[in-house]
């Protein structure tokens, strides 16, 4: 389906009709590393494979984006196929940059998915130090809802904004979950999460010291855990616990040490994408530790 704004048009990719012009962005390495963090293609061949594969997954949808009146293709917008929830992704060609566009296109897409296309919601991410896409995300009415850390195919560290517009935005039902790990000594281990990993304090209740929140972040919806303390003499079942790493893992690794921790194996490179070790709690439970690759 073809849609239109004041002063762009979207038309449904076509390759042998857009691919020359789509092929000057995907030939620019700024482009790409922004977009995708991928390489620049080296040839239009390249170009038309890498198209077709994304068009061609389940679900894709994908509209080139034109000046009203002009033919040649200046970037993409897309609805990625395969994702769950949806999720949207879009690309400009260096040429056409810094002047509002993209945002007009995308703005134009959301609001044809969310009423004639028929779904409930889209998602989309943007690297956090990257404000033009941010911008073009928020003129698509797209709200800020989450982040994660992740890497740079050069290995430079980037958090990921995840950003996302609901066609009727009623309140979540649910936000978020929280083991609470019985512990013996709940100020001992608080000190030692403040120390291994620069947490925050949630909340603290008893003197001494019965339950506690702790926050992996700085901010009020950091994610978390809670500590309890077990009655004396009650059993306590070691759990395992996943915390998702924004900094290195060997610098966190070597926090965890000089805290007190106990590390008992090495950082290992996991076929999942993750660099991984655990921490030993004194009663047992495991704090695994993952980081980007």
């Amino acid at each position: 389906m073809e849609l239109t704004t004041g002063r762009i048009g979207l038309t449904p990719l076509d390759l042998d009709r857009d691919l020359a012009d789509l092929h000057v962005a995907y030939a620019d390495p700024l482009v790409m590393a922004r977009w995708l963090h991928e390489p620049a293609s080296t040839s239009p061949d390249e170009t038309r494979r890498r198209l077709a594969s994304r068009s061609n997954l389940p679900g894709a949808r994908l509209w080139s984006v034109r000046r009203a009146g002009h033919t040649s293709a200046l970037g993409l917008v897309e609805l990625i196929g395969s994702t769950a929830p949806p999720g949207m992704s879009w690309m400009l060609r260096q040429d056409a940059w810094r002047q509002g566009l993209m945002g007009e296109a995308v703005a134009a897409v959301v609001a044809h998915l969310l009423g004639p296309g028929g779904l409930d919601l889209v998602e989309a991410w943007a690297d956090a130090t990257n404000t033009a896409s941010l911008a073009v995300a928020r003129r698509g009415g797209f709200t800020e809802r989450g982040r994660f850390a992740a890497r740079h195919p050069d290995g430079r560290r980037h958090e990921t904004v995840v950003l996302g517009r609901r066609r009727i935005e009623d309140p979540t039902d649910l936000y978020a979950a929280e083991v609470v790990l019985p512990v013996r000594d709940v100020a001992g281990t608080l000190d030692f999460l403040h120390r291994a990993f620069d947490c925050t304090t949630a909340f603290r209740h008893g003197e001494p010291l019965q339950r506690a929140g702790v926050r992996l972040g700085p901010w009020s919806s950091s994610r978390g855990l809670q500590l309890a303390l077990a009655p004396p003499d009650s059993r306590i079942d070691p759990a395992t616990v996943y915390l998702h790493g924004g900094a290195p893992a060997e610098l966190l690794r070597e926090r965890c040490l000089a805290a007190g921790g106990s590390v008992p194996d090495p950082i290992r490179d996991q076929p999942w994408g993750r660099f991984e070790f655990s921490v030993q709690l004194p009663e047992g439970h495991r704090l695994v530790i993952g980081t980007p690759v």
